[in-house]
């Protein structure tokens, strides 16, 4: 328990994958909706976006892995050019523990924001329209027809997306164990990478305590979401 909380270090595997939890999701949850609501508007080319921005949700997290460190590679990546133009091309971000957990969460976000942008976009398409059109007709404003017409009517559906993804979120082990084996040191190693590398030593003990650890936290933190905000807002529906 102490090696998964702490480590030695201020950052240990269990904040680790805290962050990637708390931090990602959010992040990808925002610009999901944001997609979703500006794709569900009368606007050109909308089923050309739709297809795009579904595609990263088809590539493995294998491949997003390799693809995001190839991309990042500030010596040989395929955008060299504009690391050194902003005068980056000599800054190894893989050695930086903040940096190394941006990076990660950004290929995360790239999979998977095309999941809460196609759940939310269906719910937002669902929505009666007269209750959209009453609302513009009294003189609404975009914000206004959106927080009190919109949004109260797809909250069930926005909270039982992200039960899902934050409970996905804590399996991440792919980007972390490709992008940066969990360096520098154990900064991005998420608690799913600690037990794998503890299996590999076959420290079979170790292995399962983090395993353990990893189920009952996953439990009580999406349990207590789900009674206290999933089944708050189907209960209001």
């Amino acid at each position: 328990l102490s090696a998964t909380a702490l480590s030695g270090t201020p950052w240990g595997t269990l904040l680790t994958t805290l962050f990637y939890v708390v931090v990602g999701c959010s992040i990808q949850f925002v610009i999901g909706t944001g997609l979703a609501f500006l794709c569900s508007q009368p606007i050109w080319g909308k089923s050309f976006f739709r297809v795009i921005f579904f595609i990263p949700l088809m590539i493995t997290p294998l491949g997003v892995g390799y693809a995001f460190r190839m991309i990042a590679d500030t010596n040989k990546g395929p955008i060299k050019p504009f690391w050194q133009w902003v005068g980056l091309g000599d800054y190894s971000w893989a050695a930086d523990p903040w940096a190394a957990r941006l990076f990660i969460i950004i290929g995360d976000s790239w999979q998977w924001i095309p999941f809460i942008f196609v759940v939310l976009l269906a719910a937002l398409e669902n929505i009666p329209r007269d209750h959209v059109e009453a609302a513009q007709v009294d003189g609404a404003s975009s914000w206004q027809t959106f927080r009190d017409i919109t949004w109260p009517q797809i909250i069930p559906v926005a909270a039982t997306v992200m039960l899902i993804r934050v409970i996905e979120a804590f399996k991440i082990v792919d980007l972390p164990n490709i992008m940066t084996s969990g360096g520098p040191g154990i900064a991005t190693e998420s608690m799913t990478l600690h037990a794998v590398f503890a299996w590999r030593a076959n420290d079979l003990g170790q292995s399962a305590a983090i395993a353990y650890l990893l189920l009952f936290v996953t439990v009580v933190i999406c349990s207590s979401f789900f009674n206290f905000v999933v089944l708050k807002q189907l209960r209001k529906k």
